[in-house]
């Protein structure tokens, strides 16, 4: 078991509403090597979702922030002061799955959150680079959390290179953490009986921003024990290359934008293609997620392509590809949608 870090019972955290809390709790953060972001709101990431809480925390959670976004008494300058250091690439920012955080700062204020060390991103990776997980663990994960074995069987190599990812709290008992000193079991049922219209709502209770600041302290955590565990990797070429996967990880959704919550392509509990790998070469876009692609996360087959109608040109082999990328494919069919059956000239 991990050695466990006493966690109080009551966080000390300083909830930010007006522009001089602002303006002096950016001047506190700018002073630190990292920063730990994470976001509230309703919906997240959703269409006609909203941030409305944005919490910041200096290194092992020594100091948190809560700021209140929606404030009335905040004027764009004030909120600017904050998200200049969202977009700042000199200053770390450490998030668990910051792709919903990434589309409400940038489709909201219209800032990209860069240089990020996405711990969930790390986990995925330290799977089979640092714990000597193989192709039956993978397997095995994602017929877990998302695929049955009926439907993986079926999928076969549109499988390939598909990861499943985990939550904060799974992680946080897997790494041998108390599940008890985790999330606030009580504000998880509420978000699930009830949804997270309670992030709106003003005052907002002390429950809900002591379980605010205590997710900021949970990843500082974390953090520090991935760095223990190798989990972050020591060498300057593997951690940059770590941080390029995080950055296409937490925008990987930005051509797609907030899906609505029926949209059978969104965000889901899958590592989205062209994240861990670097893609190469040109992209295509899908015609369900959206997004612009390399060809290698396509179905692919060896063809000829139409010849026009308008010149004698001898028809020439080609490559052809599905509509959709291969992790749509296999959201189409959990959906209950038909299979692509075309193809299409790259």
């Amino acid at each position: 078991m991990a050695q466990f870090p006493p966690v109080p019972d009551t966080l000390n955290y300083i909830f930010c509403n007006t522009p001089a809390d602002f303006h002096n709790a950016v001047w506190v953060l700018r002073h630190h090597p990292y920063l730990i972001l994470d976001c509230e709101g309703h919906d997240l990431g959703r269409a006609g979702g909203c941030v409305t809480l944005v919490c910041v925390g200096t290194p092992l959670a020594e100091h948190i922030f809560l700021f209140d976004v929606i404030s009335p008494h905040l004027s764009r300058y004030d909120i600017d002061a904050l998200l200049n250091l969202f977009n700042d690439r000199n200053i770390l920012k450490v998030v668990w799955d910051g792709r919903m955080d990434y589309l409400e700062l940038w489709s909201t204020y219209g800032v990209s959150l860069e240089n990020v060390l996405d711990l969930q991103v790390a986990e995925v990776v330290s799977r089979g680079v640092v714990r000597g997980e193989g192709e039956i663990q993978r397997m095995k994960r994602l017929q877990q959390s998302y695929i049955s074995t009926q439907v993986s069987d079926r999928l076969g190599a549109r499988l390939d290179g598909l990861h499943a990812v985990i939550g904060l709290q799974r992680c946080w008992k897997e790494c041998g953490f108390p599940a008890g000193n985790g999330k606030d079991p009580a504000v998880v049922k509420m978000h699930k009986s009830i949804g997270s219209r309670m992030w709106v709502e003003r005052p907002l209770t002390e429950q809900l921003l002591q379980y605010a600041a205590k997710d900021i302290l949970l990843i500082g955590i974390l953090y520090a024990q991935f760095s223990k565990q190798g989990w972050i990797p020591r060498l300057p070429s593997d951690y940059y290359y770590l941080l390029g996967q995080c950055q296409r990880y937490v925008s990987a959704h930005r051509e797609q934008g907030k899906s609505a919550a029926v949209d059978a392509f969104k965000p889901c509990q899958i590592m989205p293609l062209d994240v861990l790998d670097h893609p190469v070469g040109p992209k295509y876009r899908c015609n369900a997620c959206h997004r612009y692609l390399s060809l290698a996360t396509y179905e692919t087959v060896q063809g000829v392509a139409p010849r026009q109608a308008s010149t004698s040109e001898v028809p020439r082999i080609t490559t052809l590809r599905r509509p959709r990328c291969r992790l749509c494919q296999i959201l189409a069919l959990r959906a209950g949608f038909r299979m692509d059956q075309t193809y299409l000239v790259t």
